[in-house]
């Protein structure tokens, strides 16, 4: 990696690097058709993910489950993504560029950092499968723990991750560090704005472009392979766009 800018990105991970939903979708109805529920519709259950942790997706679509019950079926769920991600022929993709962007940024000497409602555990996981751990900082990632974060609502978790990823990092870089969050829902984008930062949003399609939009998302990318310069630009010393807009974005929908 180049000379340490003083730049921290820090990213969701589900639906935002990797194209992982369609897996936790799967297991989550796997679970429920087996637990003797309705089957869910699956993209409203995709549409929960990221704004909604799995006790709000359960208590929607099995609801009426003992606490005991209810604890057993999550458990399930989490089981069945997890071992859908080691089942042979199954893939599971990063977005498009995604691999190019982080790559670039990271020769750069823009520091990488994630934070995500995914247990820490699976988080470590997936960025395995896909061969990208080393182009994130430890010190700036942070996953769920069920135990330390049971019942936290996810704009709540990530906005506790981000406190104290942004905390760490200034801590060593100086109070006006830039700091930028992407992400891919309107959680994310709570988050970050509960942190006085400055988010982006991706979006995948038309559909979840809206869903940013409705949230007051004004900085949304389709394309990770404009997200490094557009970086760059932001970050830019001695006057950059974050000093002007601070804890604002430029619509940016190339």
């Amino acid at each position: 990696m180049a000379q340490d800018r003083g730049v921290l990105i820090v990213f969701d991970l589900v639906s935002t690097l990797t194209d992982a939903g369609p897996r936790y979708v799967q297991a989550f109805l796997d679970v429920t058709e087996k637990a003797g529920f309705e089957r869910p519709d699956p993209a409203a259950v995709m549409d929960m993910l990221g704004n909604k942790n799995l006790s709000e997706i359960t208590d929607t679509f099995a609801a009426g489950l003992d606490p005991a019950g209810k604890k057993e079926f999550m458990q399930e769920c989490n089981d069945a993504c997890d071992i859908l991600l080691r089942k042979p022929g199954w893939k599971e993709r990063l977005f498009p560029n995604v691999r190019e962007a982080i790559e670039t940024m990271h020769l750069r000497g823009v520091t990488l950092g994630i934070y995500t409602g995914t247990r820490e555990d699976a988080m470590t996981s997936q960025l395995a499968y896909h061969g990208i751990e080393d182009l994130f900082k430890a010190d700036y990632m942070r996953g769920k723990d069920n135990l330390r974060d049971a019942g936290k609502a996810n704009t709540a978790l990530k906005a506790e991750q981000l406190q104290s990823i942004v905390c760490a990092f200034r801590a060593k870089h100086g109070d006006k560090a830039p700091v930028i969050v992407i992400g891919d829902s309107r959680a994310d984008a709570e988050a970050a704005a509960a942190q006085g930062l400055y988010f982006i949003g991706f979006a995948t399609d038309a559909h979840k472009r809206e869903l940013l939009e409705n949230a007051g998302v004004r900085a949304i990318v389709t394309d990770f392979g404009d997200v490094p310069d557009l970086i760059d630009r932001l970050t830019k010393p001695p006057a950059n766009d974050l000093q002007r807009r601070p804890g604002k974005g430029l619509k940016f929908q190339p």
